[in-house]
C-alpha cells in the first residue's frame, strides 16, 4: 500500500507540472513602454542656455538658433561660428560655451528693452573691442554694453564708450 500513495503523490506532481508548463507560453506579452516622442527638429535650436554639462556644440547651437531650426554639425554656418567663436577666444577670458551663452543672454535683454542686436553682431563688435592675447571680460562688455543701451544710447555711441574705456581691458582694441 505504501507503493500506491507514493506513486498518486507522483502522479498529481507531474499533473501539476503539465499544468504549469501548459499556462507558459513561447510567445510573450510585448513589454509596455512609454512612448516617448521623437527630438523635434528645432530641439537645439529652441535651447536658451547650454549648461556646462550640456554637450551641444556651441557653435552648432548657435547656429541652429539662427536659423530657427536645428542644422547639421556639417553646415557651414556652424564652421562659421566656430571660427567666430575661435576668434573670441583668443581675445577673451571665458570659454566658448560662456561666450555663446553671454551673447544670446545679451541679445534677449536688449530684445526686452525693444533693441534688436542679433549674437552675431555683438560677438563681431566686441572682438573689435578686444586685442588678440588680451583675455578681456567678454562678460563684463555684455553688462555694460547693456546698461548704455538701456540708458538710451544708440549702438554706435555704445560701442565708443567702451572702445574709448578700453573695450574691457582690451588695450586698443586692434584685431
Amino acid at each position: 500500500m505504501n507503493a500506491v500513495p507514493l506513486l498518486l503523490i507522483r502522479a498529481l506532481f507531474g499533473a501539476a507540472v503539465v499544468v504549469a508548463l501548459a499556462g507558459c507560453s513561447d510567445e510573450r506579452e510585448p513589454e509596455r513602454r512609454e512612448r516617448v516622442a521623437a527630438p523635434a527638429g528645432d530641439a537645439v535650436a529652441r535651447l536658451t542656455w547650454l549648461s556646462p554639462t550640456d554637450g551641444t556644440e556651441p557653435a552648432l547651437w548657435l547656429a541652429s538658433r539662427e536659423a530657427g531650426s536645428d542644422v547639421a554639425p556639417s553646415d557651414p554656418a556652424v564652421a562659421d561660428w566656430r571660427a567666430r567663436l575661435a576668434d573670441a577666444d583668443d581675445r577673451f577670458g571665458e570659454t566658448d560655451r560662456m561666450i555663446a551663452n553671454r551673447a544670446v543672454q545679451l541679445e534677449t535683454m536688449l530684445g526686452e528693452i525693444k533693441v534688436a542686436e542679433p549674437a552675431r553682431e555683438l560677438l563681431a563688435d566686441f572682438s573689435g573691442l578686444a586685442a588678440k592675447g588680451s583675455r578681456s571680460g567678454f562678460s563684463d562688455l555684455c553688462q555694460h554694453y547693456y546698461n548704455l543701451r538701456a540708458r538710451g544710447l544708440s549702438r554706435d555711441a555704445a560701442l565708443a564708450a567702451l572702445r574709448s574705456e578700453g573695450g574691457g581691458k582690451a588695450g586698443e582694441g586692434v584685431p
